[in-house]
Order: structure tokens, then C-alpha cells, then sequence
């Protein structure tokens, strides 16, 4: 699709051009485009005026692709109505040409999540579940509003939870529908499938008025046109919106008198979509990172952090997020934008084949263990790091795109360690800097990865490179001269040619208003279950992404250990470790869910009494807004990691706690939390033995300590906010660029 914005005195020529496409395929979807929404199938016929439409298109030799997402027999009442047209169902999985249809293979893992999303819509008058080939949907059109809620939350965690463990599907958020279907069911194989069978100057137009359209839309060519039918209030690709179906059909009534008019037809009942499209170069900041944040959908997972410290920089200087959409189609790379919610996103598929080479390889499976310090983890194939290099490459190029040569550009984390120096070479002037959210490693364990001397030429092409602590920022400065020819280390500053990379240090905080303790106390919550369980034992609690640099087994050993060593707490204490599922499609983190288990079980086995379970594991992610009461009922914070770039949940876990009754916080030595929250009882994650006593310590703390450490703790844990952190890295890398101008 062209970037340039369609203005209103290019309409007449541009659709009069397609119109008169010799070859020209018109594809449009049934539900929400052609046809206004019903609450089921059956309530939502192909009417007379809109089978005629289709028909009249037939006649004047457009191939019409009718590219839907209902279920293949919901379908085939529909065909004799407009017997030239070629038909799509459930997305493209199926189908029919030549007389038959094209049966794709049924996906029998979604059995299984079938069977949960039954149970849950069997308890909700007006739910509706729709099982497909490839796909399982929950429909609500027909559920109460106030029932609402509670249903969407419920299927939304029960989906996200079970997509970790299922890579090669995934979800789609529809109108009043929330779908699973399988990567490879999706509307873009239409289009590819239509273009193979036409003239290579063929032209498609594409209408379509929701998420799955996205596909067809992200498929097409600067040649062709993709027409969003509804208000442009979202990201999208289209280039053009009509407002409603009625729009939708007067469209296709105009092709067809436009391809028969013998002279030049009326202006097309079409409208540019400007407003996305013009302000695309005109970001005086874009925000990179390898994926954009969920902001406003699922379970809240990405509500803290680096969403909550970037969303107002990005909202406040009219910049842009861009990121990876979590999706992978065929061709890729073709940009979607949304203005509206804040912050505004940017964002793009990746071409086949980059999810597993460039995000579960390169990324996932060389720099996260190497970065983290877990050489034995580490894998290096050839192929993924070229697929790396392009990736990185390809995100400059989108980047450039975005923003004028002069613009600022913030790159984020290990997945993009060669964006900045793609950016320069595509002529870019203007400030970068990139913050490394993970640790660096001492330099012979960063030597190990065969391109460290690439990486780090690319890496001179910032001019701010920020970490968490002085730890990592030293680590840094220490490994990269080393092997790099000309470039010399000047105190915080790399130096090389007489150009500058500055490094620095800029510890993350959180938002602490939604985790501080409300004056009148806790409101009515979620955890009346697991204090009845707790029954006046004190709680020690874990709460982490499930990740092996989180050292979860070796916490649940030193727990173990606690019980064995100091067995005066066994029916005193409960230990509760939310595992935040993640990256289940790598098999160690499939592995390392199956070891953590194990332990739970052979824990509670060895310990447990009839009305006594030592360990609780929850599998899942939690909003802020229960986490904070979570966090007061806890007499131990755990947070153990064996190596962490910050750990914002040490942060949480202080701001959330009383002033006048703190819990205790256990926190690992190797967390980049432990440089400003030194009051912290310290522990050595690696230590069984001196975990457990740590525990044991934490557990007996008396109040006044407590108090005194948690006095201490409170200032470094709520200063700097998240906030004040990005306009702090941001404050100084102006600075710094303006200083490069300057000299240069």
C-alpha cells in the first residue's frame, strides 16, 4: 500500500484508473462490509440488492472474491446467489472454486480451549461459542451489558494463557467476538491465492470493516486499494474508508457503472483516509521496540513499566510507538497505523518465517542467555543472525518513514542493537539513543557471541546508550573497546574518530499511585479466598514472569530448604508464586513450566497436611489493582532472581506496603533493584541453604526493623517514577546530540 496520503484531487483519477483495470478482482468480506451485523449467522442472509451488486460486478468482468469468516456451511446457502464468484471461509482456510471446495486441515488442538470457552459461555445467558476448522470464537452480541465484563475478562485470560503454549495460533478481537484461529487461516492467503490466477497487471480492490480484514488489506500492493468500511478510528491499513455497508454497496454499484460508462464516471463514494497518512513523516519522536504494548485489552499485562513511562512521552510530543504487530504474513512489513489511543502505534507483520529465526532464535535463544550471563544456554546459528541483521534493517527503514531526518529515535532492548547504525546509513541526522533493559555480561562471557565486534560497531552509531545500574553500564564500557580498531574508552563516553557515544546510567521506576496503600484501606477484592486459606499463616510471595533468569526453581528449593531446616514454620507459612506465562514457544521455557510443577507437587507431597498446602502456583498475569492488596497480605516479597536488569516487582512490592505493619522484601544481590534498594534483607539466589535462612529471618524480622528497612526502602523504590525516568534519558540525550552538533 502506498504511504503517500490520497488527496482529494487524486480520487477521480485514482479509482476512474481502477475501475477500468482490465483484469480487476473485487474482494470483499460479507459480515460488518457487505452486510449490517446480526446477532447470529442465520439473521444475516445475502439480501437481493446485495447478491445483485456482487453479480452486476460478475457482468462487467470484475472477478468478484467473496472472503469471509463464517464457517464453511454457513457459506454454502450463500453461493448460488452469485454462482461466478469465488468463496472464502473461516478466513481463507477453505476454499470453493471449480465446483468443490478446498478442505484444510482440521486443528485438533483447539479441542481443548473449545472445551474451556464452552464451559465459561455455558454460565452466561446470550453466549455464544462458534467452533471452526482452524478457529474457536466466543460471540456476546447477544449478552447483557452488564454481564459483559466478567465474560470478556474471563475468556481473555483464559485465552492468552492458553495461546503461551500454542505459538501457531492466535488471537483476534473482533466485533462483540474474541476468536482463536491458527496463523496460517487468515484472509492475506486470499489475495495471494486471487493474484497467482490473474494478469500480473491485474488490480484488487479489498473492503473489509474489521481486524481480520487487516490481513487482506496488508497484502495488497501500492497498485491496488484496500477500503475500510467504518469510521478510520483505528489502526489500519486501508488507504480509503466508506462509513457503513450502505457505503460499501454504493461503492460497488459505482465500479460497475464506472467499468461500462462511456465516458468518465462520477466521483467515486469513496474518501480518503488523510489524516493517519499525512502525519506519518511529521513524528518529531519515534519510540522503537520490538513489539508495540497492548494498551487497552487482555489482562493488563502491559500496564506497568515501560507502557507506563513511554505513553505520556509519546502522547505529550506527538511521537509514535513502533513495534512488531505479533503477527506473521506474507509479504510483511507494511505498516498500520493508529493515531487514536494513546500512545499512537505503528505497526507491521513479519514476513514468513521472522518469528522463529529473528524473535525465537537470535533474540530469544543467543542474546537473552548471553546477556544475562547463562553462556551455557546460549546456541549461535549463522542463519538466524543474518535474519537478525535484516530484521534490525528492516525496522530502521519503518522507522525512517516515520520521522523526518532531524527526528529523535529511542530504541529499546536487545531485539534492535544494530537499528541505530541502519538509521545512519539511511541518512538519518538526527538523536538516537537505545536503552538496554537487560544486563550486560563481563566481557568474556560477552566475547562468546561471535559478532560482538559487529554489534558493538553498530552500537556507536547512538548517541546515548542507557542501562539500569552502574554494574551494567561499567560491564559495557569495559568489553567494548576490546577488539574494535580506533575506538577508546573516555570515561562514560566511547570514542572513535572523534565522534562520541555517551553511556549512561537511568534506573527505571514505577507508577506507585496505583500500588500505594489507599487511606481508608483496601476495598473489597479478589483475595477473600486465599486469606481463608491462609487462616492466619503468614504468606510469602513470588511474583514473576516465567523465566529461568527469574530463579523460580531455586526459590522453590530454598522454600523447600526452609521447611526441612527450620521445621517450627511447617503449618505457619504458605508460599504463593505467580508465574506470569511467557515465550512458551521456546522448549526450555515449556521445559522450565514442567520443573517448576514438579517441584510444587513433590513439595506439597513431602509437606502438605490435610488442611495445610505449603505451596500455591498460579499460572497466570495479574492488573496492579489486585497485585497491590497481594502485596500488603505478603509478610515476604520474594524476589530472587539469579540475574535481573532492574525487577520492577521489588518496587512495587515496597510502594504497595503499609508504613505503620511493612512485609519484608528478599531480594536477590544480582537484581538490578538491589543498586538502589540496599536496605532490602540482600540474599545470594544461588545459596539454597542461604535462602532458606535469609527467609527464616525475613519471617521473624521484628516490627521496628521492619519499619526502619522499609523507611529506607520506600524513597528509592517510588523515585524516580516511571515517568521522570524517560524524560530524564530523553532530557540528556538532546543534550548530548546537541553537543555532537556542536562539535561536528
Amino acid at each position: 500500500m502506498s504511504e503517500a496520503a490520497p488527496v482529494a484531487s487524486d480520487i477521480p483519477t485514482t479509482w476512474f484508473r481502477l475501475a477500468r483495470a482490465p483484469a480487476l478482482a473485487v474482494l470483499v468480506d460479507l459480515d460488518g462490509t457487505l452486510l449490517p451485523f446480526a446477532p447470529t449467522v442465520e439473521e444475516a442472509g445475502l439480501d437481493d440488492a446485495a447478491a445483485g451488486v456482487l453479480r452486476g460486478l460478475a457482468a462487467v468482468g470484475a472477478h468478484v472474491v467473496v472472503v469471509s469468516g463464517r464457517p464453511r456451511a454457513a457459506i454454502d446457502p450463500l453461493r448460488d446467489a452469485v454462482p461466478a464468484a469465488w468463496w472464502f471461509a473461516e478466513h481463507g482456510a477453505w476454499r470453493h472454486t471449480d465446483g468443490r471446495w478446498q478442505a484444510p486441515t482440521v486443528a485438533a488442538e483447539l479441542g481443548d480451549l473449545a472445551r474451556r470457552l464452552a464451559s465459561l459461555a455455558e454460565r452466561v445467558p446470550g453466549a455464544r461459542l462458534e467452533q471452526k476448522s482452524l478457529a474457536v470464537g466466543l460471540h456476546w452480541r447477544r449478552v447483557a451489558e452488564a454481564d459483559r465484563p466478567a465474560l470478556i475478562a474471563g475468556a481473555e485470560q483464559l485465552v492468552d494463557e492458553w495461546l503461551e503454549a500454542q505459538p501457531a495460533f492466535e488471537r483476534l478481537d473482533g466485533a462483540a467476538v474474541l476468536e482463536v484461529r491458527h496463523r496460517a487461516a487468515h484472509k492475506g492467503t486470499a489475495v495471494a491465492w486471487v493474484r497467482a490466477r490473474l494478469p500480473a497487471d491485474a488490480r484488487l480492490i479489498a473492503l473489509g470493516d474489521d481486524a481480520t480484514d487487516e490481513d487482506t488489506f496488508a497484502a495488497l500492493t501500492d497498485d491496488d486499494a484496500a477500503v475500510l468500511v467504518g469510521a478510520p478510528d483505528r489502526r489500519s491499513h486501508a488507504d480509503w474508508w466508506v462509513p457503513d455497508p450502505d457505503g460499501a454497496r454504493a461503492l460497488l454499484r459505482w465500479l460497475v457503472e464506472a467499468r461500462v460508462a462511456p465516458g468518465p464516471p462520477p466521483p467515486a463514494p469513496v474518501r480518503p483516509w488523510t489524516r493517519a497518512r499525512a502525519a506519518r513523516p511529521q513524528h518529531p519522536l519515534v519510540i522503537m521496540s520490538n513489539r508495540t504494548p497492548t494498551v487497552g485489552s487482555g489482562r493488563g499485562k502491559e500496564v506497568g513499566g515501560l507502557v507506563s513511562a513511554l505513553t505520556p512521552i509519546v502522547e505529550r510530543t506527538g511521537g509514535v510507538w513502533l513495534g512488531w504487530s505479533g503477527a506473521e504474513r506474507a509479504p510483511g512489513l507494511a505498516l498500520a497505523f493508529d493515531p487514536e489511543p494513546p500512545p499512537a502505534l505503528a505497526t507491521f507483520d513479519y514476513p514468513p518465517g521472522w518469528r522463529e529465526a529473528f524473535y525465537g532464535g537470535f533474540c530469544n535463544q543467543s542474546l537473552w542467555p548471553l546477556l544475562h550471563g547463562f553462556p551455557g544456554r546460549v546456541r549461535y546459528v549463522d542463519e538466524e543472525w543474518t535474519t537478525y541483521v535484516t530484521a534490525n534493517a528492516a525496522y530502521a527503514r519503518l522507522a525512517a518513514r516515520l520521522t523526518p531526518p532531524t527526528g529523535t529515535v529511542w530504541i529499546h532492548d536487545y531485539h534492535l542493537l544494530l537499528a541505530a547504525a541502519a538509521l545512519r546509513q539511511l541518512g538519518h541526522a538526527g538523536p538516537i539513543g537505545l536503552f538496554l533493559h537487560v544486563p550486560f555480561p563481563p566481557r568474556d562471557v560477552w566475547e562468546t557471541l561471535p559478532w560482538h565486534r559487529e554489534v558493538i560497531d553498530a552500537l556507536l552509531a547512538c548517541d546515548l546508550i542507557g542501562f539500569h545500574t552502574r554494574r551494567w553500564a561499567d560491564n559495557f564500557l569495559a568489553a567494548a573497546p576490546h577488539g574494535v580498531a580506533g575506538l577508546r574508552r573516555d570515561g562514560d563516553r566511547l570514542v572513535r574518530d572523534g565522534r562520541a557515544t555517551t553511556v549512561g546510567v537511568f534506573p527505571i521506576g514505577i507508577e506507585p499511585a496505583g500500588f500505594r496503600p489507599p487511606p481508608a484501606g483496601d476495598p473489597a477484592d479478589d483475595l477473600d479466598g486465599l486469606r481463608a486459606l491462609l487462616a492466619g499463616r503468614k504468606l510469602v510471595l513470588g511474583v514473576d514472569r516465567l523465566d529461568y533468569s527469574k530463579g523460580i526453581p531455586e526459590r522453590l528449593e530454598a522454600f523447600r530448604r526452609l521447611l526441612q531446616l527450620f521445621p517450627a514454620w511447617r503449618r505457619q507459612v504458605s508460599f504463593v508464586q505467580v508465574s506470569v506465562p511467557s515465550r512458551a514457544e521456546v522448549p526450555e521455557y515449556a521445559e522450565l513450566r514442567r520443573r517448576v510443577e514438579e517441584l510444587v507437587g513433590r513439595i506439597n507431597g513431602e509437606f502438605g497436611e490435610a488442611d495445610w498446602v505449603p505451596v500455591r502456583y498460579l499460572y497466570r498475569s495479574y492488573p496492579p489493582a489486585v497485585l497491590a492488596p497481594l502485596y500488603r497480605l505478603a509478610a515476604v516479597g520474594m524476589v530472587t532472581p539469579l540475574r535481573d536488569g532492574m525487577n520492577l516487582v521489588a518496587k512495587e512490592f515496597v510502594a504497595a506496603q503499609r508504613d505503620d505493619d511493612p512485609g519484608v522484601l528478599l531480594l536477590s544481590r544480582f537484581a538490578g533493584a538491589a543498586e538502589a534498594l540496599d536496605a532490602a534483607l540482600l540474599t545470594n539466589p544461588y545459596h539454597v541453604d542461604g535462602v532458606a535462612a535469609d527467609l527464616d529471618r525475613a519471617l521473624r524480622m521484628e516490627l521496628d526493623e521492619r519499619r526502619a528497612r522499609h523507611a529506607r526502602l520506600i524513597t528509592a523504590a517510588t523515585s524516580p517514577t516511571a515517568t521522570s525516568w524517560a524524560d530524564d534519558f530523553l532530557a540528556r540525550l538532546a543534550e548530548v546530540a546537541a553537543g555532537r552538533s556542536t562539535s561536528g
